[in-house]
């Protein structure tokens, strides 16, 4: 049996991100979620994060089966969630996807794991992110991970009955 391993993404693994992301999104849908659109993410949006080597992917054996983006930017819309004070910079997980055929496999929180060392071993001082406050999976995927809510936030751009997304952190 294949062990899993998070790496960096290259070109090579753009496409199945691809097809991935429009797995996940129409598995979703079919779920009432319409957290993503065909504006984020996009082919763009993986490709600035593959070349600033903040794109990073779940293998196992040869199949990607898990993504997440992580880097430095917050959306403006952020600014009204009440954060805690740290003294240093924050991590932001942000499109954060495990293929609907792996999901119930503990592979998130292996993700999510790595996420966490990732930011402490760089010196950051919290992970932050943020879930649409109807994907009660997601929502409690993270409270029950030790995540801290810190509001909720209206997202500019979404449909409409699907604006509000629930912020968390951790602190390290």
């Amino acid at each position: 049996m294949a062990e899993e391993r998070i790496e960096t993404a290259t070109e090579d693994d753009l496409p199945v991100i691809g097809e991935m992301f429009t797995d996940c999104k129409e598995y979703l849908e079919s779920r009432g979620i319409l957290q993503w659109d065909e504006k984020y993410p996009n082919h763009e949006y993986f490709e600035n994060a593959m070349q600033g080597e903040e794109l990073f992917i779940m293998k196992k054996g040869d199949d990607t089966i898990g993504v997440m983006v992580l880097d430095e930017w917050q959306s403006h819309e952020w600014e009204k969630a009440d954060w805690t004070e740290t003294n240093g910079k924050p991590l932001v997980l942000h499109s954060f996807c495990i293929d609907p055929s792996a999901q119930g496999g503990g592979f998130g929180s292996k993700m999510l794991q790595f996420a966490e060392e990732f930011a402490s071993d760089h010196g950051y001082a919290a992970l932050l992110l943020d879930t649409y406050s109807g994907n009660k999976g997601a929502v409690g995927f993270y409270e029950k991970r030790g995540y801290k809510q810190t509001g909720t936030v209206r997202m500019e751009g979404k449909p409409e009955g699907h604006e509000i997304y629930v912020c968390f952190e951790k602190l390290f």
